[in-house]
């Protein structure tokens, strides 16, 4: 067996390789003077991109908030079947908007005919009288539900002047509402 041999300075594991390395000369003032501004420069910029990224996520929930807000605003009412009549006849007859009859009706509108012939006839009669007929709903009132369908009794008042005499009619109406997805008009016609 061989006897293991002393280290030998310089040899070995812990032995530095080459030449010690030389220390840097310290800094001058105006080496210290450029690191600071670039330190400077460097903060600014940080705080500049997070304070961007921090307006700009407020900035995008602004906007979420702002459309959920107009949706929720513009979205028509569809709870109960005597409000979405009263809607529909409001905007249909009163209004003469049949973009916001529109939103009020079920998609199939042909049972609606008798309600869209009675407004015809009275833009003809206006017409041909030269009369303002004045439109308002007077009641509307539910008169049988059987799950999603509702039957309903409107009565609309028709006002006119002719020649200083002053004539009101009121219109009788049965009216059938579905809820398919929130209340809508689906047909009309004269009540007997």
């Amino acid at each position: 067996m061989e006897r293991p041999q002393p280290p030998q300075p310089g040899v070995g594991p812990d032995a530095a390789v080459g030449p010690p390395a030389p220390l840097a000369p310290p800094p001058s003032p105006a080496d210290r003077q450029r690191e600071a501004r670039a330190r400077r420069r460097r903060a600014i910029r940080q705080f500049l991109v997070v304070g961007l990224c921090f307006a700009a996520l407020l900035g995008l929930g602004g906007v979420a908030v702002g459309f959920l807000y107009y949706d929720r605003a513009t979205k028509p009412d569809l709870s109960t079947p005597s409000l979405v009549t009263r809607k529909y006849l409001t905007a249909y007859l009163v209004d003469r908007d049949d973009t916001g009859a529109a939103q009020y009706r079920c998609a199939d509108s042909s049972d609606l005919e008798p309600l869209r012939a009675f407004r015809a006839d009275l833009d003809d009669r206006q017409q041909k009288y030269n009369l303002t007929i004045a439109v308002s709903i007077d009641s509307v009132r539910e008169t049988s539900r059987s799950g999603d369908q509702a039957e309903l009794a409107a009565d609309t008042v028709l006002s006119a002047v002719d020649a200083g005499t002053r004539l009101n009619r009121v219109q009788h109406c049965t009216i059938t509402a579905r809820n398919d997805g929130g209340w809508r008009v689906c047909s009309a016609h004269e009540a007997q």
